[in-house]
Formats: C-alpha cells, structure tokens, sequence
C-alpha cells in the first residue's frame, strides 16, 4: 500500500492491570526523533479492553496521537483480533513507518501485519537512524550470530515495518501535563473470525 501520511506508529501493548508495557514507552522515545525527520507525527496505537491508563502514559511519555481499539475481545492477545484491527486502522490511516516491541506478542503480530499489508519487516532491532540519502528508516539487527550488525531499508513498500528489543532505548522524560489527540475506533471482531481460544493463564 501507499502511504498516505509521514506518521510513525508505535504499537503499544497493555499490561493486565490496563497499564502500558515499558517497551511501546520506550519506542516513543526512539520514535519522536525518527518522526520529525520523517515529518510526520509521533502516533501511539492502542489495542485492549478498556486501556484508559495506557493511554494517559502514551500522552504523558511523548505521543502527538494517540489511537485507541477497545473491546472485550482485545482482553487477551489473539493473532486473528489484533491483526485485523491493527490491519484496518493501516489501511485506514497509512503510515509510512511502525514499531513494534519485539515480545511474545509483538512477534506474532509483525509477521502477520507485514504478511497482510505486502510490505517488508526487520525484526529484533537494536538501533533505528534515518538513512539521509533516501529518508527511509535504518533498521540494524544483529546478524550472522550476532557476529556482525546489519543495517536493513525497505525502500519501495510502506509501511516500513520493525520489531524492536526491550530495553534497548530509554524513555523520554514523562510530562504529566502534556496533552495529545485521542481518536477512538470502533473496530470489533466477531467469535467466528478468532480461531484460537484462550483456555488458562499459568
């Protein structure tokens, strides 16, 4: 697909307890320098059911936007929930870059996102830069055993997609004052379309 804005996602996951996991902080600190290169807006991307906490921190943590997917079928990571959702605020919007924390989760959905929207993604990264000549994002990972590290550009297709490892930026200074947009979207997944069902926590 096209982009049709210079926005970069992060993709936000949820703790139980409704609060924001620290990675999808972290990348809105390595985002917001990679957004105003792109010049485009810093945009948080919620999916949960009820995630009113995460979202307070998204704002507070850096995030111009914010996009919230609430519903009771987000409670618990599915592949089939996520992915569509995440699909359709893609094709909705059209970003041109996303992050993705690089957990059990964000794993699962970055493949399967990429796969959908016929783009490519640089998984488990370790640095993000903008490359000056082309303005694509500069995606390096670690290569060949970790032996060497190998800097990857999706030149052609967008979004640009990456999944990033915990801990590997900082978070910004928090701002509890700060206010960002909030856009709520109503995207809902019938119990037909998830094939897996969640049967224990342990």
């Amino acid at each position: 697909m096209e982009a049709k804005t210079k926005d970069l996602w992060v993709f936000i996951e949820t703790n139980d307890n409704g609060t924001a996991k620290n990675v999808g902080l972290e990348l809105l600190g390595a985002g917001r320098g990679l957004a105003e290169k792109q010049g485009g807006k810093l945009v948080g991307v919620f999916i949960g059911n009820s995630p009113d906490e995460a979202v307070k921190s998204a704002t507070a943590f850096g995030a111009d936007t914010v996009l919230v997917v609430d519903g009771k079928e987000y409670e618990h990571y599915t592949t089939d929930a996520y992915a569509k959702a995440m699909y359709t605020l893609v094709e909705k919007y059209g970003p041109t870059s996303i992050l993705i924390g690089a957990t059990n989760n964000g794993r699962d959905l970055g493949p399967r996102l990429s796969c959908r929207l016929k783009t490519g993604l640089t998984a488990d990264c370790t640095s993000l830069a903008i490359d000056e000549e082309s303005g694509n994002v500069a995606w390096t990972r670690p290569a060949f055993g970790g032996n060497l590290m190998a800097t990857i550009l999706c030149p052609d297709n967008r979004p640009q997609i990456g999944t990033v490892r915990p801990g590997v930026f900082k978070k910004a200074e928090i701002d509890e004052a700060r206010k960002a947009e909030i856009i709520k979207e109503d995207i809902h997944v019938s119990a037909d379309e998830i094939r897996t069902e969640l049967l224990e926590i342990i």
